[in-house]
């Protein structure tokens, strides 16, 4: 139909009728197309049509949805055109308008608005959108915690202690939360919840080994001894090579026979405890040959020690005890599993009678609801049966069609289930089911891809059966150079225990696409897919270079991911954003040797090529959340129009923030930030010297900032021009509260837009078409707010409020057309159903996001729940059997669900794909990498792939087993040639490696007027210039940065990081000594230490430190400072959690006593006002903070500090530091007066700035100077 040639697999998946049939599309197979045209046949059929209305068709957006009904529509205007005497198609595009074609909460809400009196709902039910529905959980949780601790219940207060957390119980509402999704994900959440209770009691030890924990920790280990088992055969065989450590040969053949022992044992867990427990490995024989090669003697060796660490972990981690001991531990944790499942139900009442009362559901209800319409009243979880309802439906739809089948859940699953023809029973079913598994990256939502993939394993390909599957493997999107590429990586690492599904010809792509050769001899089209590798820069100024590798937390689809704040992350973005702004430029507009595009790109529009745009080239990332903005910085900084897809940023745009702060001032216009704010903003726009002069007119020094604006537009002495503005704003600002206390929260929004005229002003800025984009997403946002339950625009401000506390953010507003010549960047999932000429996927050196399999508590969604094992009377916390097992399982998992989103990643180009990744120690890596160069069969071992840890770990040693992979190999020093078929494949590769000290930069376009003159500088020629050209070149040669002295020193800075400057000594007095640069690395990552670590070894010096000034900073002057007293003021110190038990007990009481009888003490009594812990902010020349800067330099630095006390004492002040060194002299003796003067030089600079910002800020005189030495009770003076 239609003049398209379809394959015949195509065939069979748009012709096959009566069967549930599912159809395995791989990527750019059309399976859009084929759905469309098996709509139309069905509808068109001679001998059995159907009516386009009595087809569900479900898709997995409501975008998919939208175009699926255009798709139609036209085919059936063309099926008109050959013939529009039909009055049967003339009726489908009459139907077409009510047809389902819907996603499938849309379908569940009109069922649930259908049946809503089955269900006791308010037929005027709303649903609640996402933030709405984030903040009523919260409530509910909040209101549910607060009645069980007012009533003292003893279950809850054990959960709480066990698995609470340190300082608040957040982590405890986070677990009642996740238990709640991973329950309401489940058709059947009350028995999901029963489950969990009953894993932590089995019958007896025998049949709780046959629990599916026990058997994957059994799997675990089996895969952990195989990978031994490949490692000591590699061994073997570098042994045997000549040069190799032939006397160690006879060791390795008896590891290999105990590792081989060990997976007989692996059988059972007492089997496999009792064998590691017995296990000894033989002491290496000697190998003192002078013919040995020695790298070989280290590989080897290298390889039988990382076996036995293996070995060793498996020991220690998870066999060391039988399994009856295990068991106890269940027993005594089931308790608590019990009380958890508890307050989910109690939880899931409270929300269910919070959303009835306010007239809502959600999206989760949605699907409940429908499933509770759809199910027959006898139904169980082991044998749902329709209910009169869903037989209805059964015999209304023709058919079932659902799209994007390998990201749908349990409960969808039952609801297409109920609403289809299925069962025993049933006579011709009709459920159509289209997807790839491999595309299925959802997991975060508790999508389900074992649902498609038990039906691709169990349906035959035959034809006559009930149930049926067809694969499309044919791919019409891509040039076969990244289909051989794509292929030859997924043949690799896409096992059945890694990937969830062997990557066979039915799973690989076959190359279906035919691009016509290029015309006239232009630039070549296609070409090698590119690889690049970068080392990161470890130099951070850390000894020894080390760099945090541990990944961060991501939001899931778009997360963010891992770790963005390290500066050496940062480095390797960076320097990946400029290399991938080279090759754009390269490919766009060529090279200074070669000039003009390097690539003509297919147009499907005009069937021709055309020189590559911008806008043909994606950059596609795991995670865009920090690194979108460094690539858009570099990018925009060579010039490349570039535009990032994001999901956060809204919330922080200088426009939201400054209407926000101006709608906070008209709720309550008392509060000082967001008044001085909008003072400041072009709003009003006053200077800061102006605030200043404002500030000044306050009543009183205590007096808010609104006082002092009102005292300053009555009579203030500040200049006319100031007071009339200040007049015209109250005025203002007086008529903006009276219509958000009478009108609408939108209308109120739109004035503020036209009084103020900010709309427009932002308009005329940089980014303008963004910024007023943003502001009317701030007006469809207030719109929308008021269709919830929420009113006014207090409870729209803390809805807003809460919405940011509970971590999340909003994309900037859409500003752009979709024909507009830019780069775009946006990540992987979004970018999932798209195809481009050139994709550039960066940032594959990432780490994978592994934040959930650390928590302290594991859910998954078959498995039920891992807590730790708790006691807390020691206290003491270890891993169970079942959490170890879940986090096996969802490892496992998550590496299947990454590996599935690096495929989407890679089939979304279409003639050009370059890869880019950064590696630290990228010598180390590609060892590594290399290690299974040898390997002969197209997978790679197991072992080796589920260790990786970014996408590169499982590019890289692929690509290696390569013929053009020898750059990798020569990086690793590796003098293997791979062997066997993947060798020889026939894709194409180009692997550079780019070192740190290479050019990334682009090159800058000249100007056209010197192409010619660069051209003779080129062929090295004799050329003309101008006297002007002279003064360009030599201005150009010669010039230097004019602030290249402060280039690299912070403008903002800790007192404590810059007291060094006076007297230029190792900071040491709690910190150790650390070089400067260091300071706000080791400030940032200052973790507390966990309670019980403190209570085993003490506080450390810093921690001490931190608990007198304390002690110092809330004792009572007022009271009892004897020693006794002090130790009463302590104790109720720390009942009233101001001091842990632990800083408590590391007081002593004598030294603060102590304090207050020196003079020192006595002075502080006696002051006119005391100033305590005294936080202070002050601008100083950089030259007094940096002594190597030139003295009026016109740099300044912003300094934060606080003073320890502060004494007001007549008409000045005095300064007091207290300190808790160590000195190096016993506690009892008197300080050598060298020793004092030692201290007084180390902190003199420290008090000096102090003293700077007293005088600078208080305009009173710092009379003197003291620090008190606690260790040994004296005073000194700094003069």
């Amino acid at each position: 139909m239609g003049g398209t040639k379809w394959t015949n697999e195509q065939i069979t998946a748009i012709t096959t009728r009566n069967c549930n049939l599912l159809v395995s599309a791989a990527a750019g197979a059309g399976k859009t197309a084929v759905l469309v045209e098996r709509i139309i046949r069905r509808i068109v059929d001679p001998i059995d049509p159907v009516d386009v209305d009595r087809l569900l068709i479900v898709t997995f957006t409501k975008a998919a949805a939208n175009e699926m009904r255009e798709r139609i529509g036209l085919a059936i205007a063309r099926e008109l055109d050959n013939n529009p005497a039909s009055l049967h198609l003339n009726r489908q595009a009459t139907l077409l308008s009510r047809a389902y074609i819907t996603t499938l909460h849309s379908f569940c809400l009109d069922v649930v608005r259908q049946y809503f009196y089955r269900l006791e709902l308010d037929p005027a039910f709303r649903v609640a959108d996402d933030a709405e529905a984030a903040l009523m959980l919260m409530e509910t949780l909040e209101d549910l915690f607060e009645e069980l601790y007012s009533s003292g219940d003893e279950e809850f207060l054990a959960l709480v202690d066990a698995y609470g957390g340190e300082r608040d119980d957040s982590r405890l509402h986070q677990l009642i939360l996740d238990v709640y999704r991973f329950a309401v994900s489940n058709p059947w959440p009350e028995y999901w919840l029963d489950k969990l209770e009953a894993a932590y009691k089995p019958d007896s030890i025998s049949s709780f080994e046959q629990q599916s924990w026990v058997q994957i920790l059994l799997q675990w280990a089996e895969l952990q001894l195989s990978g031994c088992l490949v490692k000591l055969k590699e061994a073997e065989k570098l042994a045997l090579r000549p040069g190799g450590p032939a006397a160690y040969l006879d060791n390795l053949r008896d590891d290999m026979v105990v590792v081989h022992d060990l997976l007989a044992a692996a059988r059972s867990w007492d089997g496999l405890h009792r064998a590691l427990q017995d296990l000894q490995f033989g002491k290496l024989k000697a190998c003192r040959n002078k013919d040995i090669d020695e790298t070989l003697k280290e590989r080897t060796k290298k390889l039988r020690e990382e076996a036995k660490k293996t070995i060793a972990s498996l020991s220690r981690d998870l066999f060391a005890r039988p399994l009856g001991e295990h068991v106890a531990d269940l027993e005594r944790t089931a308790p608590y599993v019990r009380t958890v499942a508890g307050l989910v139900r109690a939880f899931m009442e409270r929300y269910r009678e919070m959303k009835t009362a306010r007239g809502l559901v959600d999206f989760s209800d949605l699907e409940h609801y429908c499933l509770k319409v759809l199910l027959d009243e006898k139904s169980t979880p082991q044998k749902p049966m329709p209910s009169p309802v869903a037989l209805e439906l059964r015999e209304y739809f023709a058919e079932v069609l659902v799209d994007e089948y390998q990201d749908i859940n349990a409960v969808q699953e039952t609801i297409l289930h109920l609403v289809s023809r299925q069962g025993e029973d049933a006579e011709r079913p009709n459920l159509f089911m289209v997807g790839d598994v491999k595309q299925s990256i959802y997991r975060f939502r508790l999508a389900e891809p074992s649902l498609f993939m038990s039906k691709y394993l169990a349906y035959p390909r035959t034809a006559g059966e009930a149930c049926r599957a067809v694969d499309l493997t044919q791919n019409f999107r891509s040039r076969r150079e990244v289909i051989d590429a794509v292929n030859y990586i997924f043949r690799q690492i896409m096992t059945p225990r890694l990937g969830e599904l062997i990557y066979d010809n039915k799973a690989e792509l076959h190359c279906g696409a035919l691009y016509a050769d290029v015309p006239g001899g232009g630039p070549p089209a296609g070409g090698p897919v590119e690889l690049h590798l970068l080392e990161k820069k470890v130099d951070i100024g850390a000894p020894g270079g080390e760099e945090n590798e541990q990944p961060d937390a991501i939001d899931a689809g778009d997360d963010a991911s891992n770790s963005d704040d390290d500066p050496a992350e940062l480095d390797a973005t960076q320097r990946e954003a400029r290399l991938v702004a080279r090759r754009i430029k390269e490919l766009v507009s060529g090279t200074a040797e070669r000039p003009g595009p390097q690539l003509q790109v297919f147009d499907k529009t005009t069937g021709g090529y055309h020189p590559v745009r911008y806008r043909d080239i994606v950059i596609l990332m795991r995670a865009t959340r920090g690194a979108a903005n460094i690539f858009v910085e570099e990018l925009r900084g060579a010039g490349i129009p570039v535009y990032a897809d994001l999901d956060t940023g809204y919330f922080a745009a200088t426009e939201i923030e400054i209407v926000m702060s101006l709608l906070k001032i008209i709720d309550n216009p008392r509060q000082d930030i967001p008044l001085a704010a909008v003072l400041r903003s072009p709003i009003v726009g006053l200077t800061a010297e102006e605030l200043a002069l404002v500030r000044l007119c306050a009543p009183s020094r205590n007096s808010r900032f609104y006082d002092a604006v009102q005292a300053a537009a009555a009579d203030g002495p500040v200049p006319e021009p100031v007071k009339t503005r200040l007049q015209a704003f109250l005025t203002s600002l007086e008529q903006w509260r009276t219509m958000a206390r009478q009108g609408s929260l939108a209308g109120l929004v739109w004035r503020l837009y036209n009084e103020t005229g900010y709309y427009t002003y932002v308009g005329g800025m940089p980014g303008g078409m963004q910024r007023q984009a943003n502001l009317r997403a701030l007006y469809d946002r207030a719109r929308q707010y008021e269709a919830t339950a929420y009113r006014g625009l207090f409870r729209f401000l803390r809805f807003i409020e809460r919405f940011q506390d509970l971590g999340n953010d909003l994309g900037t507003a859409r500003a752009l057309g979709e024909n507009e010549d830019v780069v775009r960047i946006m990540s992987i999932h979004k970018s999932k159903g798209l195809e481009f000429p050139v994709v550039i996927v960066a940032g594959l050196g990432k780490q994978f996001n592994t934040v959930d399999l650390r928590q302290n508590v594991v859910l998954h969604k078959e498995l039920g729940i891992g807590l730790p094992v708790v006691e807390p009377e020691l206290p003491l916390t270890y891993p169970s059997l079942v959490q170890s097992a879940i986090r096996k399982k969802n490892q496992m998992e998550m590496l299947a669900e990454e590996m599935r989103v690096l495929y989407v990643a890679l089939t979304r180009a279409r003639e050009k794909l370059i890869l880019i990744g950064s590696a630290a120690e990228l010598e180390k890596c590609a060892a590594q990498w290399c290690q299974n160069v040898l390997h002969k069969e197209w997978p790679l071992p197991d072992v080796s792939l589920a260790g990786a840890k970014s996408f590169l770990d499982w590019i890289c040693p692929a690509v290696a087993r390569h013929r053009e992979g020898q750059a990798i190999r020569d990086l690793a020093g590796c003098d293997e040639a791979p062997a066997g078929e993947p060798a020889e494949d026939r894709s194409l590769w180009s692997v550079r490696v780019w070192r740190p000290g290479e050019c990334l930069v682009p090159q800058p376009e000249e100007p056209a007027d010197y192409e010619e003159l660069l051209e003779k500088v080129r062929k090295m020629e004799p050329v003309d210039i101008t006297a002007g050209q002279t003064k360009v070149i030599s201005e150009a040669l010669s010039w230097k940065y004019p602030f290249a002295l402060t280039a690299g020193k912070p403008s903002k800075a800790a007192v404590t990081e810059i007291k060094n400057s006076f007297a230029g000594m190792e900071m040491e007095e709690t910190h150790g000594s650390h070089p400067a640069g260091e300071l706000a690395v080791l400030r940032k990552f200052n973790f507390i230490r966990p309670r019980f670590y403190q209570n085993q070894k003490g506080l450390t010096a810093a921690e001490r430190g931190s608990a007198v000034h304390l002690v110092m900073q809330h004792v009572d002057l007022r009271g009892d400072l004897t020693e006794q007293g002090i130790a009463g003021q302590l104790a109720r110190m720390q009942a009233r959690e101001l001091l842990t038990a632990e800083q408590a007990k590391a007081i002593n009481p004598k030294d603060i006593a102590g304090f207050f009888n020196s003079e020192i003490g006595r002075r502080m009594l006696r002051a006119d006002e005391i100033y305590r812990e005294l936080p202070f902010t002050v601008t100083l020349p950089a030259e007094v903070i940096y002594s190597d800067l030139p003295a009026g330099c016109g740099e300044a630095v912003l300094v934060q500090g606080v003073i320890d006390c502060l004494l007001k004492e007549g008409d000045g002040f005095v300064l007091l530091d207290y300190k808790t060194d160590r000195l190096p002299v016993e506690k009892n003796s008197l300080p050598a007066g060298d020793v004092l003067q030692v201290l007084a030089d180390k902190y003199r600079g420290q008090l000096n700035i102090y003293a700077m910002a007293v005088e600078r800020i208080l305009r009173k005189p710092v009379q003197a100077k003291y620090i008190y030495l606690f260790a040994v009770g004296k005073t000194v003076e700094i003069v």
